[in-house]
């Protein structure tokens, strides 16, 4: 399992976009810094997201690496926990 799946879509979508780390910073209010400490293993506050998907075009989903409507095995996570 890849535990840095997040900034690994973040750095892809916005590669794809052409855009710098400082411009999808600017676009969601933080700085470049913190966007390149996301792409390293990070991961933005929570509230953040909706706005770095918007910022790339993308679904939440699409951030964390699931292909929209993909299913999901609802028994298989609850017997996780």
């Amino acid at each position: 399992m890849n535990i840095n799946i997040l900034g690994e879509q973040i750095a892809r979508y916005r590669k794809a976009l052409g855009m710098t780390q400082e411009d999808l910073g600017r676009a969601v209010g933080i700085s470049a810094q913190a966007v390149s400490r996301w792409e390293c293993g990070g991961a933005p506050d929570i509230s953040l997201l909706p706005a770095v998907a918007d910022a790339l075009g993308v679904s939440i989903d699409s951030l964390f690496g699931r292909e929209p409507g993909a299913q999901i095995d609802v028994e298989r996570v609850v017997a996780r926990w």
